[in-house]
């Protein structure tokens, strides 16, 4: 049997309480995933949206769109480890629906989870979201933070909740998707720092007035680690990028893999007494097999994704997911015993 379809066939045979009993510990984990391009089959006439209908360029159809459904639901199972993340942020989202169809038309529907989400100014509609269990966690605040470039032009909101722990605890966690490269990177570069200059404004409103708060920032960044938008933040900010993956990257182009996806924490989160604190102290790149494909042209391994260029693939996406796993230490405690 082929690597996928056992994969697969073994994910749809776990049975519900299984999931249920390893929801109750004290461990969770949190993901983002740029799902690349999570269109409907409808058109959307405020936004940019043709070449993703039945008749368009990408021949986008309702099969296809199910497809992605399934792979995309597929990604979030892997990464939780048979206990599905109590967060994921998601980017490259095209609305509200396909957010519910990935909730109604999978085996998500069995985990509870909850949407947030808003329509963004982006001219090709693609948006920010969130999903979370509720029984998991609480969300407390929430907010669409407008990002408005130099030009004028806005783009993609970034999106701030307020997320309870099950000890009441709070996280303040931002979920961003920054403008690409698609102009050429030092072009670009200027939009990138200016989302980063707003982001590093609304953070420090929250430590104004909670100088303890604990902070977790992630995405898409269209910026490595070591580009001028993502030192800034940790130059201005008491956070820490932790994205220390130890894999390739979480992109790829031209043959070159960057690190575009990535977690970063304010420092209490590295404490192993905390009452929760992060693995490893790192984010990681979930990277089995099976969301790899041979990279013929340039040698090693790409995601296995769901275009190249207006051909279809039918693969996943053009972006590795990032995750971080929580640990209360009351649950090493409790196994020790």
């Amino acid at each position: 049997m082929p690597v996928l379809v056992r994969h697969i066939f073994w994910l749809l045979m776990i049975p519900v309480g299984v999931f249920a009993q390893s929801s109750t510990s004290q461990e969770m984990t949190w993901m983002f995933y740029n799902v690349e391009n999570l269109f409907d089959v409808q058109d959307d006439s405020l936004t940019r949206d043709e070449a993703f209908l039945p008749a368009g360029d990408r021949h986008w159809t309702y099969g296809r769109f199910l497809k992605k459904l399934n792979y995309t639901y597929k990604v979030i199972v892997g990464v939780g480890e048979w206990n599905p993340p109590a967060i994921i942020g998601l980017a490259e989202v095209e609305n509200r629906y396909v957010l519910e169809a990935l909730l109604r038309e999978t085996p998500l529907h069995r985990f509870g989870y909850q949407v947030i989400h808003q329509e963004s100014p982006d001219a090709r509609g693609i948006d920010v979201a969130l999903l979370f269990r509720s029984e998991l966690v609480d969300i407390q605040a929430q907010d669409f933070i407008s990002v408005v470039l130099p030009n004028g032009r806005k783009t993609r909101d970034i999106l701030y909740v307020q997320v309870a722990l099950p000890n009441q605890e709070e996280v303040h966690l931002y979920v961003n998707h920054w403008p690409s490269r698609y102009s050429g990177t030092k072009v670009s570069e200027e939009s990138r720092l200016q989302a980063a200059t707003i982001l590093t404004a609304h953070i420090g409103s929250v430590l104004s007035h909670e100088s303890d708060a604990r902070i977790l920032v992630t995405g898409d960044f269209n910026d490595s680690p070591e580009d001028v938008s993502m030192k800034y933040l940790v130059e201005q900010l008491p956070i820490k990028n932790i994205s220390d993956y130890q894999f390739e990257g979480t992109h790829k182009h031209q043959g070159e893999w960057g690190v575009l996806d990535q977690w970063l924490a304010s420092e209490n989160w590295l404490d192993r007494g905390a009452s929760w604190y992060i693995e490893s102290n790192r984010g990681q790149v979930y990277h089995p097999e099976w969301l790899l494909e041979s990279d013929e042209a340039h040698l090693g391994f790409k995601p296995n994704r769901t275009y190249v260029g207006f051909r279809y693939q039918g693969g996943f996406s053009d972006h590795l997911p990032v995750f971080i796993r929580l640990i209360s230490p009351s649950s090493i405690s409790s196994l020790e015993q």
